[in-house]
């Protein structure tokens, strides 16, 4: 059955037991700190808690990388670091958590010969140290790395004995019983049930008595599975129905549609099968195969498929399992061209049983081909049983004799006696047809021996199982009697010796009492006199930063306010200055220049008049901005403005730039855009975009450009200087033609562009 199976994950379960051992010791919640940790790792000292951040970036790199891949390598280098560290200042519980996190490290880098040998080095040094519940998880991780370098089952369930032991050592219950577990799980695939049992209930019992919960439940529902299928190999179909039935029942509290309750449901409807109560087979069949639907197991679901058909047939319900077949074949075409064998099989049960033989036949050919490549024994001898079936039927006495050969072959390499008398009746079904009447009662005679055969030797291999479950039992019962009394002992030895010694221990426990407390009294007295002056001493420091800190923001004020008064004194001696021009050219480079400096005044005077030194609103900026070269060139109401600015904020070494760029892309406009006084608009937008992305755009629906215009090869000085501000804050200047001459600045606002 191809199902999942419980052993197939056990390797995982321990894996994530050594993932949370990695664990223990890692403090980083984010990669800042692992970084800052890297950086800081070549000034920090040789020493334990060196060794501890190795191990900690070791198990951050391993964490957040869930394949093997470059960050397995860095995992891999602070693990041989720390291990290296370790060695040097001779940190032995440094080289025992190095070896077991390179274990772990490098089983999933597939490199399983040095993780054992990493393995191996854990053990020896937790053991030497005595580390209990640390030792326990460096066998499991031996025992894994031994599982992936091909050691025997039998070899494999010792080491987990160990590590069980280990646990027990530490108290640490959870961890023992999953080691039964584990060890169970392993006897029930080597046919020792009995064994099985054993480890199966003392897992249940330490899971008991240290869990409650979901907690709980998680753990106990796998071994109800597994106590019920080894009670199902013992043929004691009651009891293995009543544990699969408790693994249901917690499997659908914990997770309705899980895959592992697919293979509970399953098991459930063998037991009932065998034990002939097909009614509940067929509904855990049912209940099975939904799952394996939902999951979309193909495998599965040609094995439900199969099962839930065949307890069908077993009910002598042959028409419903020739609709139910028909419907699985249209919902999954593909599935059942690729994988036919079984159901194609039961498609020629069921039109034997129906006489309909040549819709029987149709399906002979396709298994014949099938069965050559079909490695699963099982599979074959189903195959051969219905094609010697239908061919004597149809009196193919030929074919009916060389499938039995094929049969009757494959039961002596299997060496099964069940085989070995299914041959001899279908031998007997043969001779009987062809007229052989002693070849038949021959084979009969011996189809009836090896069917006493193996019903007296499962008797006794049950009875021999359940004499060796009993006395397992008795053993654990002997074992755990033994134990209490031990106890017992103990604490009457321990408790006679407490009595002896208690008035002396009192005494001194007394007078070390009274010591201690006076020595907290004249510690205190002194802490709390030193934290007085302490307090004191802070006090008056935050008194005086406060004093600076108001003194550095009437300063900067005063600087803003004295740099706004030396700027429009410029702008003064600069009017003053063009009265005596003559050169209108020259004029009009005075009149830019006070245009410049008025820009960059303004943002003075808006800053000490706010109460943030050091950012500039935007808005009433721009506005005011506006405003001002409307007034210095007359407008009226020849060009309207039309302004569409974002509220926010934006730091000194940015309102500048921007200001003298806003200052020349709008005097330019005024200047070139309407020729004649003629009307027209201009249109000023800043926005924050997202990513902290600002555009500033300002377009007027003018004349535009001339087309032998060149923005990036201009002598103009304006465009120069906006092109060299762009520069300075990083940003993307461009100037076009669209319905008028467009002005655009982007530019990002982040630590990168901020001086």
């Amino acid at each position: 059955m191809k199902f999942p199976n419980k052993y197939q994950i056990s390797l995982l379960f321990f894996l994530l037991l050594a993932i949370g051992k990695l664990n223990a010791f890692t403090d980083f919640t984010n990669f800042e700190e692992v970084v800052l940790a890297e950086k800081n790792l070549y000034y920090q000292e040789e020493n334990a808690e060196k060794v501890k951040t190795l191990l900690n970036l070791s198990y951050w790199y391993y964490q957040h990388n869930k394949k093997a891949a470059p960050s397995d390598k860095k995992s891999l280098f602070f693990a041989y670091k720390a291990l290296s560290l370790s060695k040097k200042i001779k940190y032995d519980e440094g080289i025992a958590e190095s070896y077991f996190k390179l274990s772990v490290i490098l089983q999933r880098a597939t490199d399983y010969q040095k993780a054992k040998i990493c393995a191996a080095q854990a053990v020896n040094r937790y053991s030497k140290l005595n580390f209990q519940d640390q030792l326990g998880e460096a066998w499991v991780m031996y025992w894994s790395t031994s599982f992936l370098t091909g050691t025997s089952y039998e070899d494999r369930i010792p080491l987990l004995q160990k590590a069980a032991d280990a646990f027990h050592k530490s108290g640490n219950k959870e961890r023992e019983g999953d080691c039964y577990k584990e060890n169970g799980d392993v006897y029930l695939l080597l046919g020792n049930a009995p064994e099985a049992v054993g480890a199966l209930k003392k897992a249940l019992s330490l899971y008991k008595s240290s869990l409650t919960g979901r907690r709980l439940y998680d753990k106990i529902y796998a071994v109800y599975d597994l106590l019920g299928s080894s009670y199902l190999y013992m043929g004691d179909h009651k009891t293995a129905i009543q544990y699969g039935l408790k693994a249901a029942q917690l499997g659908e509290k914990l997770d309705k549609i899980s895959l592992y309750l697919c293979t509970i449901y399953n098991r459930l409807g063998v037991a009932y099968d065998e034990f002939g109560d097909y009614k509940n087979a067929q509904k855990y069949y049912f209940k099975s195969l939904a799952l394996a639907v939902w999951h979309k197991s193909d495998d599965a679901i040609i094995e439900l498929t199969y099962n839930y058909t065949n307890v069908l047939l077993k009910q002598n319900q042959t028409a419903h399992a020739l609709s139910f077949l028909n419907s699985m074949k249209k919902k999954y075409p593909k599935l059942y061209q690729i994988k036919s064998t079984l159901i194609n099989c039961q498609y020629i049960e069921i039109y034997i049983r129906m006489k309909q033989y040549q819709k029987a036949q149709s399906y002979i050919t396709t298994i014949k081909e099938n069965i050559k490549n079909t490695p699963d024994y099982t599979d074959k001898m189903i195959a051969y049983d219905v094609i010697i079936k239908l061919a004597l039927i149809q009196k193919n006495y030929a074919e009916a004799d060389l499938y039995s050969l094929y049969y009757e072959s494959m039961a002596k390499k299997l060496n099964s006696k069940k085989f070995f008398a299914a041959s001899k009746l279908l031998k007997y079904s043969i001779d009987s047809a062809k007229g052989n009447n002693l070849s038949a009662m021959n084979n009969y005679r011996e189809y009836v021996e090896y069917l006493k055969n193996l019903y007296d030797e499962n008797k006794t291999k049950q009875i021999n199982q359940m004499n060796i479950l009993y006395e397992t039992e008795k053993r654990n019962k002997n074992i755990a009697d033994l134990k209490t009394k031990s106890i017992v002992q103990r604490n009457k030895l321990r408790n006679a010796s407490l009595l002896s010694n208690l008035m002396m221990v009192t005494t001194i426990s007394l007078l070390i009492i009274v010591m201690l407390l006076y020595r907290v009294y004249r510690l205190k007295q002194r802490t709390n006199k030193k934290l007085n002056e302490q307090q004191n001493e802070i006090f008056q420091k935050n008194n005086i930063l406060e004093n600076l800190v108001v003194e550095k923001e009437w300063l900067l004020r005063e600087i803003h306010h004295r740099v706004k008064n030396n700027l429009h004194m410029v702008v003064g001696l600069l009017a003053s200055q063009s009265e005596f021009l003559k050169n209108a050219e020259a004029v009009q480079a005075i009149n830019d220049s006070q245009n410049r400096i008025q820009a960059m005044s303004l943002i003075h005077q808006k800053l000490y008049q706010s109460e943030n030194l050091s950012m500039i609103s935007m808005p009433s900026y721009i506005f005011e901005l506006t405003e001002y070269l409307k007034d210095s060139f007359d407008l009226r109401k020849s060009i309207r403005f039309v302004l569409d600015i974002d509220n926010f904020d934006l730091p000194l070494s940015h309102s500048i730039p921007i200001g003298l760029i806003f200052n020349e892309a709008v005097t330019n406009s005024i200047k070139y855009a309407f020729p004649d006084n003629a009307e027209g608009k201009i249109f000023i937008s800043l926005k924050a975009e997202k990513d902290q992305e600002i555009a500033l755009i300002i377009q007027d629906n003018g004349i535009g450009l001339p087309e032998e215009f060149d923005p990036y090869n201009n002598p103009s000085l304006g465009i120069k200087l906006m092109n060299g501000l762009s520069e300075d804050i990083k940003g993307k200047f461009e100037i076009k033609n669209d319905n008028g001459t467009k002005v655009s600045l982007i530019f990002v606002l982040n630590e990168t562009t901020i001086d």
